[in-house]
């Protein structure tokens, strides 16, 4: 009886936001997860050459703020986006997903990426 007056006490006036929550996760787990797995790979990409937040928001030309709300995990990241990390932390997050994909070639002589290279299918709706 304790437990419950106590509760009934300390209980907040605004109303949980868990079940909203709980959906906004259900329906979109599928980029959440994405975004999570960019994110850590992000992560590790900084500490393996030694960057802050800090100098990576400046390469991107946004606050510090902003870099540590994307790399939460938590917000749907543009290509765009993904591309500015890409060419501030010099490795490829896209490529290294791709790698396993068939079809998938990386040019290494100028870091060019193609698919089903370029000698074999002529590019969309250009017939060979």
């Amino acid at each position: 009886m304790k437990a419950i007056e106590f509760l009934m006490k300390n209980q907040s006036d605004t109303a949980s936001k868990w079940r909203e929550d709980a959906e906004y996760r259900r329906r979109n787990s599928r980029w959440l997860l994405y975004s999570a797995m960019i994110s850590l790979r992000v992560k590790t990409r900084m500490e393996e050459v030694g960057m802050t937040q800090v100098v990576l928001a400046e390469k991107l030309g946004c606050t510090q703020q902003h870099i540590s709300m994307l790399l939460k995990g938590k917000n749907n990241m543009t290509l765009e986006t993904i591309a500015k990390f890409e060419e501030a932390l010099g490795f490829d997050i896209i490529g290294e997903a791709l790698t396993p994909v068939d079809g998938y070639v990386q040019d290494t002589q100028s870091s060019r990426h193609t698919y089903l290279s370029e000698s074999e299918q002529a590019p969309y709706g250009d017939k060979k």
